[in-house]
């Protein structure tokens, strides 16, 4: 009996700080909160499973204690393949990431006109979602090339009065500047992108790098 209960606490202590640790590798969202939870409900069940066997059967203590450690073990082996799971899909999504960007980064530039562009997506990163790697957004930092200067248009914003404070009220007006992309470039980019990736125009902010 005391070897039965050394090895059942042995069990349960291993148990632990296996949790322990997972909840300390693992990155914060949804996929910990339900690892948490399963590890839970394995501890509740490492604990009274034993002892509830022998309730029910009275049989040899040996056999519970082999029954009780190969039933963690088993719940060990299913926590450590869902973490590593985990990980193992993030790596995979940066590189799906990374490969999307270097390719609108060079389907962009082979647009005449263009001359550099920095490019970042925004993807569907939930492996339990169906859409699990659409492109949901894409960011454009264009440079346009010196001799195309003409794809350019450059639209006044209405003045900001000033109001200053302590003295005599006056008004200044300034005017800003904001740099637009010239419609017919923006719907050839817009119409390339729209056609690999199949995501709405509405989803593609563009904007030029001076």
């Amino acid at each position: 009996m005391i070897e039965f209960l050394k090895d059942w606490c042995l069990n349960i202590v291993t148990l632990v700080i296996l949790i322990v640790l997972l909840e300390m590798l693992l990155p914060s969202g949804r996929m910990k909160k339900m690892i948490n939870l399963v590890s839970g409900i394995i501890l509740v069940i490492a604990l009274i499973n034993p002892v509830l066997g022998l309730f029910q059967k009275g049989i040899n203590l040996e056999e519970y204690q082999i029954s009780s450690s190969n039933f963690i073990d088993k719940r060990e082996i299913m926590v450590r393949s869902q973490a590593m799971k985990e990980e193992q899909t993030r790596q995979i999504t940066n590189v799906y990431t990374n490969k999307i960007i270097s390719q609108l980064e060079g389907l962009v530039t082979d647009i005449e006109g263009v001359l550099e562009v920095k490019a970042d997506v925004i993807i569907n990163d939930d492996y339990t979602d169906e859409s699990f790697g659409e492109v949901r957004k894409v960011y454009l930092e264009l440079k346009l090339g010196e001799a195309e200067e003409k794809t350019k248009s450059i639209t006044p914003v209405k003045g900001i009065d000033k109001v200053i404070v302590g003295k005599e009220k006056r008004q200044e007006s300034e005017e800003e500047y904001e740099v637009e992309i010239d419609k017919e470039l923006k719907q050839q980019i817009e119409s390339k992108i729209e056609n690999v990736l199949s995501i709405q125009k509405e989803n593609i902010v563009m904007s030029i790098r001076m």
